[in-house]
């Protein structure tokens, strides 16, 4: 009896979600609500459904190609999960990366205060007040619209036809032919790119301080993964033939704790492990505490960050050349 009341509950709020949504486009459509344009070229990277569709690595990675080719960037980003904005203000330095609710206030500033010419809008999918230029939505290969039902009986944020939107397509991972094709039947005109990853480099934490990969083969390890997909991340070690004894998962933005982490190590030491490896959004979410407070235990344990960068198929030129033609109009 109470399954079933839960799930008429879910099955309301979805269809009051569902509403709530249909009545946004409707109002942008009739002209209601507003749209606002700046005075710079936006290019937006978002997704239909929660986490684990690679938004934040592309995000890196685009703002970093295309101020190398000459373009000022400023990237914005809300700032839903502050692990993902610390990174990129990390990792893509000078680069500047604005966080706010407010998309249109902050790609203004971006404007006035940093000389940008370029906004990429981080997680900006479902972003309509601000006019874009250029959609990328990013989907997951193995379940592109989840579960197919919307928040909060499923992880859609828009039904599966939003995606019609999207003026270029990327996916993280091998999609297969079959869902290839049943994006191509939404969206038969964008193209089509997969996007899957390889480690770039690694660190040791907290110095930063560079660690061969080679270093990791036949080692005895830890996994710390709080990440939308922790599994890609576990091949990634697997791949680079260390000996993984401890999967330690949790949730997406996972907040760790000092004692948490003390657990964590001691488990390790009992076990004959000395390396913990993560990523770089567990990382930057490892507080500052712990490395007071954990003594002797962490001076035995090695932390090991793992940098990653997106591989595309067909190769990035193309992506590229695809935003700059829309760049040059």
């Amino acid at each position: 009896m109470k399954k079933r009341v839960a799930e008429l509950a879910l099955s309301g709020a979805e269809k009051m979600y569902g509403a709530g949504v249909r009545a946004i486009h409707w109002g942008f459509r009739r002209g209601i609500l507003k749209k606002h344009r700046l005075p710079v070229k936006v290019v937006s990277v978002g997704n239909l459904t929660w986490g684990g569709t690679g938004k934040t690595p592309l995000v890196i990675h685009l703002a970093q190609a295309l101020q190398s080719q000459g373009h000022r960037v400023a990237v914005l980003t809300r700032g839903y999960g502050q692990d993902e904005s610390k990174l990129m203000t990390e990792r893509l330095a000078p680069i500047p990366v604005l966080v706010g609710p407010d998309r249109v206030a902050t790609g203004a500033q971006a404007v006035r205060e940093h000389g940008a010419d370029l906004l990429l809008l981080d997680d900006g999918y479902q972003q309509w007040r601000l006019q874009k230029d250029f959609e990328i939505l990013t989907a997951d290969a193995e379940a592109p619209f989840g579960n197919g039902r919307l928040i909060p009986r499923g992880t859609l944020r828009e039904p599966p036809a939003a995606a019609a939107r999207a003026d270029l397509i990327v996916f993280k991972g091998k999609a297969s032919a079959q869902t290839q094709a049943q994006m191509k039947r939404i969206n038969p005109g964008a193209p089509i790119f997969l996007m899957t990853y390889e480690p770039h480099q690694m660190r040791c934490w907290p110095d930063g301080k560079v660690v061969p990969l080679k270093n990791l083969k036949g080692r005895k390890v830890c996994t710390m993964a709080g990440i939308g997909d922790p599994k890609q991340f576990e091949q990634t070690v697997t791949s680079l033939e260390a000996d993984i004894r401890i999967r330690h998962r949790a949730r997406d933005h996972h907040p760790y704790t000092a004692g948490e982490l003390i657990r964590l190590v001691s488990r390790c030491h009992r076990h004959g492990i000395r390396t913990v490896v993560t990523t770089e959004k567990d990382a930057v979410r490892i507080p500052k505490i712990f490395r007071e407070t954990a003594g002797r235990k962490l001076e035995e344990t090695e932390f090991w960050v793992i940098e990653i960068k997106p591989r595309f198929e067909p190769d990035e030129s193309e992506l590229l050349h695809r935003i700059h033609t829309v760049l040059a109009r």
